[in-house]
């Protein structure tokens, strides 16, 4: 040891050590009686002011739209109404009772007469209901449901400084022998590594990375359901279950029995799969023991057997099932019991525009619900974003178009970040609609022929069916 060395260590006194013990202590105690829970009061303190300055904000618009309807009621219904009853009242006055009075003086009174006043009067009052009843005031109002503020409760990085230069408070004192190991340890790969940022999907198929799965399959099915455990796929008359490392099962599907099978999904809410074939629909459970079959929902029906189902999606507890080219669209709740409930059965009209030739697909993610839509002047694709009851909160842009419009051939696939991705078999292209609706050709697309994409709900994996050559390829995305 050197004598510097030695010379630092005689000049602590014994009273400098006992004073460094007393830090030392003060420094436990004050550990000990450490509380954060200011942290959270402060964080909600800042969540309610917003919440005070938010709701004063929503009565100053209530407030501003107040006006505005007193403003149109006085200024522009008020007056059209006042014209109306002026008119009806003078051709009353003037024109229609005096006749009547001397229908009623003639004593042979002419029955096409009578018969024509009886008409105008009918008129009047008809128009006088019309009136009465119309909505001469529309109030388009945004849904509360579909509303979106982006309000984030995360966790801050704690002592940044030591994030930034990841060091031990305690390296300084350890041995030499012990230093030097650390900083062997500090060199390997160990801890170098860090923890993978997320791909974001559009990655995989402009780079198509080696996928860490991939099935040969037999059929060009576009079928194709993940959950966070599960995959779930219809391939050559059978259904065939995979966790993300291996199948586990196949199960016979007979068409004569179950029925043609057309689309499937993953429903969180009761954590099994929904099947749905041109007429039915059936839930299978894939942790259930065996024997396990798909069971068959009995109150799902189409309008009638003519009628051809197409799609299906959830959101929560509600299934939105479409019609062979958007005839209907059947909205219904399951009950915690998978008691399914028709709420609505919505018409072609109520969400597509006259020219429409139909629908294709519909999709939810956790906001909205989007249908693929065919025109009829280009046959140009569409996704139109709706609310959770059809109502249409965005036209989308016209994509490439479709072979005709009696071959509905294509995919669409929510991202369940407000992104979509539509893949038109016609033109074996890939498209991505952005939050803002606007479209992008992915033109450096690796991956081709694709007939189906999806992504679990945890967003950790991603699955890809295509055709020629029929594979169902998995991709790890975090």
């Amino acid at each position: 040891m050197s004598s510097t060395k030695k010379d630092k260590e005689n000049n602590w006194s014994s009273d400098a050590l006992l004073e460094l013990s007393d830090l030392a202590n003060e420094q436990l105690r004050t550990l000990e009686r450490l509380n954060i829970s200011h942290i959270q009061a402060n964080a909600q303190q800042e969540l309610e002011s917003w919440h005070s300055a938010a709701v004063a904000r929503l009565g100053q618009i209530y407030s501003q739209r107040l006006a505005d309807l007193a403003q149109v009621y006085t200024q522009d219904v008020c007056p059209d109404s006042e014209k109306f009853k002026q008119k009806m009242t003078d051709q009353l006055k003037n024109r229609i009772m005096p006749r009547i009075t001397k229908v009623l003086d003639d004593p042979i009174p002419d029955p096409e007469k009578v018969e024509k006043m009886q008409n105008l009067l009918c008129h009047i009052k008809s128009e006088c209901d019309m009136m009465r009843d119309r909505q001469w005031i529309r109030v388009q109002l945004p849904d509360i449901k579909s509303l979106s503020i982006p309000i984030k409760i995360t966790k801050t990085v704690l002592a940044t400084h030591l994030a930034n230069h990841a060091k031990d408070l305690l390296d300084d004192l350890s041995d030499d022998d012990d230093a030097d190991d650390n900083k062997k340890d500090d060199d390997s790969p160990a801890k170098k590594k860090r923890k993978t940022a997320s791909i974001d999907v559009i990655d995989i198929f402009t780079s198509s990375p080696e996928p860490i799965k991939n099935y040969t399959l037999d059929t060009n099915s576009s079928t194709l359901a993940l959950s966070n455990t599960h995959i779930l796929i219809h391939d050559n008359h059978k259904l065939i279950l995979f966790d993300y490392q291996k199948q586990l099962t196949d199960l016979p599907w007979n068409d004569n029995d179950y029925g043609i099978l057309v689309d499937m999904c993953w429903m969180s809410s009761l954590s099994v799969f929904v099947i749905l074939t041109i007429h039915s629909l059936y839930i299978y459970d894939p942790i259930k023991p065996a024997p396990n079959l798909p069971v068959k929902i009995e109150s799902v029906q189409p309008l009638d057997r003519t009628h051809v189902l197409a799609s299906i999606s959830p959101y929560e507890r509600e299934v939105y099932i479409n019609y062979h080219k958007g005839i209907h669209i059947d909205h219904y709740r399951v009950s915690p019991t998978s008691q399914w409930t028709l709420e609505k059965r919505y018409s072609k009209s109520d969400y597509c525009e006259t020219k429409d030739i139909g629908i294709r697909d519909v999709r939810c993610d956790s906001q909205y619900v989007c249908l693929s839509v065919m025109q009829q002047s280009d046959l140009k694709w569409r996704l139109d974003i709706m609310s959770r009851d059809m109502k249409r909160i965005r036209r989308g842009i016209g994509m490439d178009s479709g072979e005709n419009q009696h071959k509905f051939f294509s995919m669409l696939v929510p991202l369940h970040d407000q992104r979509w991705l539509f893949v038109n078999w016609h033109t074996n292209k890939l498209w991505l609609v952005d939050q803002q609706g606007k479209t992008k050709l992915i033109k450096d697309n690796r991956i081709k022929n694709i007939r189906n994409i999806c992504i679990a709900p945890n967003g950790c994996y991603m699955a890809v069916r295509t055709e020629k050559p029929s594979a169902m390829k998995m991709y790890k995305l975090d």
